[in-house]
């Protein structure tokens, strides 16, 4: 069964370098992928965790680069330099590092919290993410 739903229009490689431009950034090639198929994406099941089931880690969405509810929207004024948010739990917000020491990595944060760390790579936390059924909880 395919986990993610796409549900904005599809976007192009030159989409992706004009915002790479524009914000002085370089996706990585995972996350690239994604945005190129999806655009964003919501979740097939309204329970899909990354890890075990708790508050922290119930994933609602991907940004889409462009269209909707775009990770162009400024969020920047709680994340560190050089971090996007890039989708939402149903509690608080995925961001991904673009610095050079933790390239790629994947936190979620709350309001003006301090990041917590999720994943190491946008692959990392797709493989991470389990969808859990009403017969499993």
């Amino acid at each position: 069964m395919e986990l993610f739903i796409a549900e904005n229009p599809p976007i192009t490689l030159s989409d992706i370098q004009e915002f790479e431009t524009a914000k002085g950034l370089t996706l990585p090639e995972d996350h690239k992928a994604h945005l190129l198929q999806y655009n964003g994406a919501e979740v097939e099941s309204i329970e899909a965790y990354f890890g075990v089931p708790d508050d922290d880690s119930n994933f609602s969405y991907f940004h889409p680069l462009k269209y909707g509810d775009s990770i162009l929207v400024d969020t920047e004024d709680y994340l560190p330099e050089k971090h996007i948010t890039i989708g939402c739990t149903s509690t608080g917000y995925l961001a991904m590092s673009l610095t050079e020491d933790t390239y790629g990595h994947i936190y979620v944060y709350y309001s003006e919290v301090e990041l917590k760390f999720l994943a190491a790579s946008f692959t990392e936390f797709i493989e991470g993410l389990i969808e859990y059924d009403d017969e499993l909880n």
